[in-house]
């Protein structure tokens, strides 16, 4: 397909210094990696890296194709070039533009001085060259669209700038895509030490690489974008299971296999590939790759027949009800959708499995069943209180699966499911300022509470929904807010609190703003004939909006959370819990 062209195999580093800059082309989309796509890749190359388990590191990491368009002509420069060339991305935009955003946080998280080499190397990936800066005014080495190209060097090319709160007005999807894997990326580094973040670091640059392609003229580049996109399309992993799994039966039985496959790929549709990960954690082989793992489970269980039957079969209507519980033409039963419900608000790299296998036995013992749905729920909210790293989430997980599958009795709260005293601190801390923290999660904390208060499962649409900070972030100077906290620093405090936190439309969000309390009420009270949730009807109800109001606030959610999730927080303490006979509702009450 490359014929004729100049072809490369590229470290990060050569990839990302001199003579290579890059610009997006307008025929190009904007930026539309979500967390699901850009925590993968990280995911991927921490594993490649050995950082994401016991298993060695791997020697390199593939990263794809990618293809340039020069105008200008010229061979596929080597990295000792000293001459800048502008190379147009036509295909590979994604891949490059989230590397560039996880080597800057990288670079921020770093705390040695920036004479440490590898702190500036980071910066120096990220950073244009001084000759492209001189002859062409460049100061990053890729630059997108100018709306999004403002977001990224504002807050994340620039040193220093990951750890700052950007300020949005109507962000476009690609800008909200952009910050949303910069808090990802943060999230998820920070949880790991100096020591590990050098080593990803180092593997990151020097073993991760990609096979360039150059273009010279745009006719071409165009065509060869559509193959590599349209029919050039990868093989995945489903596509080498399916091929290995079916030449492996007899003919006489091959329809039936088929058959099962099939209706396995059609129940759960887009998350098919996804499926296959998660059937590789359940099993836990000593494979690395997860093609080789689900080859050696196929022969543990007694070949392609069997796997077909008792392994894939099961546990693909197991995810399907993982995936779709909050649908109201499923048959399951109430308590198990509650709390797959609230499960499936949270991303599902790291409980989903867990929660499979909890289905997959359900039918023999719904009542163990049901423990097991509810101590997952559970777990899973609170790791995400605890603001654990995805890797250390998945570590923990496996050893909840290890329980499951040893048949032994479950201790709610106990085993490995227990979240020790000084997680339970940490999590009370975390909770002062957790909008700052992990705005994602939340919101989902909120929209749970949300529900408790309301004694039913709301079907919500999390996407529906904004928070909003009813003492404004950025009052004005001679607003009643600021007569109200005159103290800057309870001022802040105040404005962190969860306490001070409401749910709203993100039409109520935008109208509210930094009005005042009496008007923000106005707006809460009743827009476009949207309900007031019960999370938000206190502050609807209230007649001012000061410090007081505000802390005991915080302490009736605080306590709202002890009793959900049943943990001793810091100056509460646990009653009886309530909330597992709540009916599932799809309205408020």
């Amino acid at each position: 397909m490359f014929s004729g062209l100049p072809t490369a195999s590229l470290t990060v580093t050569d990839l990302f210094s001199l003579p290579f800059h890059y610009s997006v082309p307008s025929y190009q989309r904007p930026y539309s990696w979500t967390t699901e796509e850009a925590g993968q890749l990280l995911e991927d190359i921490l594993g490649a890296a050995g950082l994401a388990g016991p298993e060695a590191a791997e020697p390199d990491y593939f990263l794809g194709a990618i293809l340039l368009l020069d105008g200008a002509g010229g061979d596929l420069p080597k990295p000792r070039d000293r001459e800048p060339r502008l190379f147009e991305i036509v295909d590979g935009q994604q891949r490059l533009v989230t590397l560039a955003v996880m080597a800057a946080v990288l670079r921020d998280l770093g705390t040695e001085r920036w004479r440490w080499s590898g702190r500036n190397r980071l910066d120096q990936l990220v950073a244009a060259d001084s000759a492209a800066t001189k002859q062409r005014g460049a100061r990053f080495r890729i630059e997108l669209r100018t709306r999004e190209q403002d977001l990224l060097e504002t807050y994340v090319q620039t040193r220093g700038s990951c750890k700052t709160v950007p300020v949005l007005e109507d962000p476009s999807e690609s800008e909200e895509n952009l910050y949303a894997v910069r808090e990802h990326f943060m999230r998820t580094l920070s949880a790991f030490d100096e020591a590990d973040r050098r080593r990803l670091a180092d593997y990151l640059c020097e073993q991760c690489h990609f096979v360039v392609v150059l273009t010279r003229d745009i006719d071409r580049a165009h065509r060869l974008f559509t193959v590599l996109n349209e029919r050039g399309r990868a093989l995945q992993r489903n596509d080498i299971l399916k091929a290995e799994l079916l030449k492996s039966v007899t003919p006489e039985r091959a329809g039936e296999a088929l058959d099962q496959w099939e209706r396995g790929s059609d129940l759960l549709g887009k998350n098919f590939e996804t499926f296959f990960s998660h059937l590789f954690n359940i099993y836990g082989t000593s494979e690395k790759k997860i093609i080789a793992g689900i080859r050696r489970t196929v022969q543990e269980t007694g070949g392609p027949e069997r796997f077909l039957k008792d392994v894939f079969t099961p546990l693909a209507h197991a995810y399907h009800c993982v995936r779709c519980a909050d649908d109201v033409d499923l048959s399951i039963d109430a308590e198990a959708r509650r709390h797959l419900v609230y499960l499936g608000r949270l991303p599902d790299g790291d409980w989903a499995p867990a929660a499979m296998l909890a289905l997959q036995n359900y039918t023999d013992d719904p009542e163990r069943g049901n423990l097991l749905l509810r101590e997952i729920d559970r777990f899973a909210h609170l790791l995400r209180l605890l603001c654990t790293g995805t890797s250390k989430r998945v570590r923990r997980f496996g050893h909840v699966m290890d329980l499951i599958k040893s048949k032994a009795p479950i201790t709610p709260g106990e085993g490995p499911f227990k979240i020790s005293r000084d997680e339970i601190r940490n999590i009370a801390y975390h909770l002062r300022t957790f909008y700052k923290r992990d705005q994602p999660v939340c919101k989902l904390l909120l929209l749970r509470l949300n529900d408790e208060i309301a004694r039913s499962v709301t079907l919500l649409e999390p996407k529906d929904y904004s928070i909003e900070h009813v003492l404004p972030l950025r009052p004005g100077a001679k607003s009643e807010w600021r007569r109200w906290f005159p103290d800057a620093e309870e001022r802040e405090a105040c404005t962190e609190s969860l306490g001070n936190l409401v749910v709203v439309t993100q039409k109520q969000n935008e109208k509210a703003r930094n009005k005042e309390f009496a008007r923000k009420r106005e707006i809460y009270r009743g827009f476009d004939d949207t309900p007031v949730l019960p999370i938000t009807r206190d502050a609807v109800e209230a007649t001012v909006w000061r410090a007081a109001e505000i802390r005991a606030r915080e302490a009736r959610l605080m306590e709202l959370i002890r009793d959900t999730w049943g943990i001793d927080l810091p100056g509460t303490q646990i009653r009886s819990e309530q909330s597992d006979r709540m009916p599932l509702r799809s309205d408020v009450a």
